[in-house]
C-alpha cells in the first residue's frame, strides 16, 4: 500500500509532517473496548487527530494539480471517463497521463479530478437505480443492457466504464472509494440519499488517498499490521466526524457532469475545512 519515493507527493516536508502526526496517534485502544470498537478520543487525542487531518489536507491540497480549486467551468465529462482499451481512464502505460493517477514520478496528483471521476460512477449507479436512461447515456452506458445483468455485473460495468483499470496506487484508492458507494446505491434495500452518497465518497476518497502515503510506514516495517489498523480506524472515524457538517447541495436534478463538478468543489471545501483546526 505504500509508495515510498516513486510518486509525486512522497518524501515532501508536508507528507513528512503527516507521517509524524500519524506516528503520534495511539496504536492501542483503552482496556475494556473490543477489537472493532472506536471509543471517543480523549481531549489530547482529539488534538492529535486534528493535527493529522490538518497535515493530510495540506499535503493533498499542495499535491493536487488544481491546488484544491477546480476549474470554474468544471471538468469536461469526456476527460473523466475511461478510454476504450485504456486502463485507468486514459492510458495504462507508456508514461501516458491517466485522469485519476499520475504519469510518473514527480507528476501531480489528481485529487479534485479523481473525486469528480468517482462521483460520475456514483451518478451512474443512481441513474440505474432510478431507471434514468438519459444520465446513463452521458456515461456511454445503456439502461437495457445494464438491466439484463446481475447486480455484481452492473457494478463492475459502471466502474469499468468510468474508472477503467487501476494502474496506479491513486487509481486503486479511487476505485476502492467509489466501489463502496456504488455498491451502497445498487445493493442496499434503500439507497443512500444523493447528498449522503457524495459526502461518503469525498470522505472515503480522502481517507484512501491518505493511506496510499501513510501505508508506506507499515511497508517499511515501522508499524505493525495491528497498530496500523487501529490508527486507520481512528483516522476514518475522526474524518467522518469532522466532515459531518460538510454542506452538500440538492443534487436530484443534476446531470452527471454537474454531479461530478459538484463533487470536485465539495472535495476542495472538505480539504479547507480540515485545515481549519478547532480551537
Amino acid at each position: 500500500m505504500g509508495t515510498s519515493g516513486s510518486y509525486g507527493g512522497s518524501g515532501t516536508a508536508d507528507w513528512q509532517e503527516a507521517h509524524e502526526a500519524f506516528d503520534a496517534l495511539p496504536g492501542s485502544t483503552p482496556s475494556g473496548t473490543g477489537p472493532g470498537d472506536i471509543p471517543d478520543p480523549a481531549e489530547g487525542q482529539q488534538h492529535l487527530l486534528d493535527h493529522l487531518l490538518d497535515a493530510l489536507s495540506t499535503a493533498l491540497q499542495k499535491d493536487d494539480a488544481d491546488r484544491g480549486r477546480p476549474p470554474a467551468a468544471g471538468y469536461p465529462l469526456s476527460a473523466l471517463l475511461s478510454s476504450p482499451g485504456g486502463g485507468g481512464g486514459g492510458g495504462g502505460g507508456g508514461g501516458t497521463q491517466t485522469p485519476a493517477g499520475r504519469a510518473g514520478a514527480g507528476s501531480r496528483r489528481q485529487v479534485l479530478k479523481g473525486s469528480a471521476r468517482g462521483a460520475a460512477a456514483i451518478a451512474g449507479a443512481y441513474a440505474l437505480r432510478s431507471g434514468d436512461a438519459a444520465r446513463l447515456r452521458e456515461l456511454g452506458l445503456d439502461l437495457a443492457e445494464l438491466r439484463s445483468l446481475g447486480p455484481r455485473a452492473q457494478i463492475a460495468r459502471i466502474l469499468q466504464a468510468v474508472l477503467g483499470d487501476a494502474g496506479h496506487p491513486d487509481e486503486a484508492a479511487l476505485r476502492k472509494a467509489a466501489t463502496r458507494w456504488v455498491k451502497a446505491v445498487l445493493l442496499d434495500a434503500e439507497p443512500p440519499a444523493m447528498q449522503e452518497g457524495l459526502r461518503g465518497l469525498v470522505i472515503e476518497w480522502i481517507y484512501e488517498l491518505s493511506l496510499v502515503e501513510l501505508g508506506s510506514q507499515k511497508a517499511q516495517g515501522n508499524l505493525s499490521a495491528q497498530g496500523a489498523i487501529r490508527k486507520q480506524r481512528w483516522l476514518r472515524s475522526w474524518l467522518e466526524r469532522r466532515l459531518k457538517r460538510l454542506v452538500i447541495p440538492d443534487m436530484r436534478r443534476m446531470t452527471v457532469g454537474e454531479f461530478s463538478a459538484t463533487a470536485a468543489k465539495v472535495t476542495g471545501e472538505a480539504l479547507r475545512m480540515l485545515r481549519a483546526r478547532r480551537s
